[in-house]
């Protein structure tokens, strides 16, 4: 009995013996970590000509495109992801980008581009078109653009960085810090980090001193590092070395207070000295000289040399207007061409030469949206060349609203001298109500609303010389509205010749009147020295760089007295 005893101990160790030793694999199998190290050629699943695209630490879902030993992005990617100021001309198959003073072109398949009339090397082809898919190479985006790219292979990944702010970063303590591609201790290895290399915070998962955090390493790789191997965490921005292009301004050396000159003949040169005698304290004219007349970049003339001549013998600059107000001219067509674009401001050059005025003034006016970028290249375009020649560029544009968020007064007042805006016309021609031309609380908002968009250095306001008689008639039990335009004085007759005072009003700030006679209602609200005086005073608090006014001839002198006094 005793020998079976023995036996059923000895036997009892054995199996203790087997359990524990069969305890021991498993917690060691459990618990060490695995050391196999994955392959990362399939780790992205790219094709051979394809690389992932990596934007700061996020996946970008469109592939960069591998040709040619270039790195390329698709254009719209681009677009998204760096920089909006690059132009497509898909057309032409002409790509451009405005500088300052200089416009860069690149044409389809060349490993060149043009800087105004220099050629400048690359190595390989620029703008790449796929089956109407136009890639742009990274190579000249970084160039020009506030961003920083590396290519990696094994897998074909490239990294981009142009985002300057801060992001969660921790550091590895050890050697060969393992990143798996799975958080578990098991999971491969995808790589092994050197100590002290900077990792992406992605995100967290498990707790305590098992606990994974995801990460993504500089070169675009991401997996998961165990806690207990990362330094404390911290914020860290990467400091950009590009150089923000730097925009200079043709100014006057006072605040603009500008003239409109409607010339609609060229007979109408001859009234130079007559429309100015009321407006001695004008030093800006500007004649409409200038229409479009086809989509090819021709405009029509009444642009005079006596006149210049006469204009700066009275110590006025003169800044030839150019308008669009030939309905049969296709707007989109013209400023959607390179050729036509470049044609228009090569003409509008040698004209400023043959005349010698000083500056240009675009009233381009109702515009379609889908026109506003073209529209906006053919600014910058203008840009340049007014900035080689010395011309001052202004422009004229509408009271920023949504419906004309296209014209993208942003860009204007960065890249134009002067950015004029047209504050009246609240109540137009065709307007189906009655009302004013530009009440206080309108030009306010105008100023107020440009001035979020662009320095006020940039800006001039336009203020209406003019005002709108309404006339309403009952027909039917409808309410029909007319109106005619009246000048400050002529209006001023309207009313002194009928005896009416005019009383303020004071939802729009400005004196109003109004009187029946044959059974019509006639509605005015007046544009006169207590209007002008209000918005004088608008502008001046807004130290903008000056005023304009349509237009000469509907003003008076006292008017521009009052300019002076306050847009000094």
């Amino acid at each position: 009995m005793e020998k079976a005893l023995k036996i059923k101990l000895l036997m009892g160790t054995v199996f203790v013996c087997i359990f524990i030793t069969a305890l021991a694999i498993t917690l060691v199998e459990r618990y060490t970590p695995s050391e196999t190290m994955r392959t990362l050629d399939n780790y992205y699943d790219v094709a051979p000509d394809e690389a992932v695209v990596l934007l700061e630490n996020e996946i970008f879902e469109e592939r960069a495109l591998l040709r040619d030993g270039g790195v390329y992005l698709l254009y719209s990617t681009m677009l998204d992801m760096v920089d909006t100021e690059y132009y497509l001309d898909k057309e032409e198959n002409l790509l451009s980008y405005a500088l300052p003073e200089a416009l860069i072109c690149v044409e389809e398949g060349k490993d060149y581009y043009y800087s105004n009339e220099e050629v400048c090397q690359i190595g390989h082809p620029i703008l790449v078109n796929l089956e109407d898919r136009y890639y742009i190479s990274l190579e000249f985006i970084s160039k020009f653009s506030d961003m920083v790219y590396q290519f990696y292979e094994n897998p074909n990944r490239v990294v981009i960085q142009h985002q300057w702010t801060d992001f969660l970063y921790y550091d590895t303590v050890a050697e060969e810090t393992p990143i798996r591609f799975e958080p578990n201790i098991k999971s491969d290895i995808l790589r092994l980090a050197t100590a002290g290399e900077r990792l992406y915070y992605i995100g967290g998962t498990g707790s305590g001193g098992r606990s994974f955090l995801k990460v993504m390493t500089e070169d675009g790789i991401f997996g998961y590092v165990q806690k207990k191997f990362l330094g404390e965490s911290y914020y860290f921005a990467r400091q950009s070395t590009y150089e923000e292009p730097v925009y200079t301004y043709t100014e006057l050396v006072e605040k603009v207070r500008l003239g409109w000159h409607l010339v609609t003949v060229p007979k109408a040169n001859d009234n130079l000295v007559q429309v100015v005698q009321n407006a001695k304290e004008m030093n800006v004219i500007s004649p409409t000289w200038y229409r479009l007349i086809d989509t090819e970049g021709n405009f029509s003339s009444l642009a005079s040399t006596t006149y210049v001549q006469k204009a700066h013998d009275m110590g006025l600059q003169v800044w030839a207007l150019i308008d669009n107000f030939d309905s049969n001219v296709s707007t989109y067509e013209l400023f959607s061409s390179s050729k036509a674009r470049k044609s228009l401001i090569d003409n509008m050059m040698q004209e400023a030469k043959v005349y010698g005025f000083d500056g240009w003034n675009i009233d381009f006016e109702t515009l379609a949206s889908e026109t506003g970028i073209h529209y906006i290249q053919f600014l910058k375009e203008l840009s340049i060349r007014c900035r080689q020649e010395g011309l001052i560029l202004s422009v004229d544009n509408h009271v920023p609203a949504p419906y004309n968020e296209f014209y993208d007064l942003q860009t204007q007042g960065k890249v134009v001298d002067y950015v004029i805006i047209m504050a009246y016309d609240e109540h137009y021609a065709g307007s189906p109500v009655a009302g004013s031309v530009a009440s206080m609380n309108f030009f306010k908002k105008a100023l107020n609303d440009t001035l979020a968009k662009m320095p006020k250095e940039r800006i001039v306001m336009a203020v209406p010389f003019y005002t709108r008689l309404w006339a309403e008639q009952t027909v039917d039990g409808v309410v029909k509205v007319s109106s005619e335009a009246l000048t400050m004085s002529g209006a001023q007759t309207v009313l002194s010749s009928r005896n009416i005072k005019p009383e303020l009003d004071e939802a729009t700030g400005q004196n109003y009147a109004e009187y029946v006679e044959n059974g019509t209602t006639y509605k005015i609200w007046m544009e006169d020295v207590d209007s002008m005086k209000q918005r004088l005073e608008v502008i001046s608090a807004g130290e903008v760089a000056g005023i304009a006014g349509w237009r000469l001839g509907y003003g008076t002198q006292e008017i521009w007295s009052m300019m002076e006094q306050y847009i000094k």
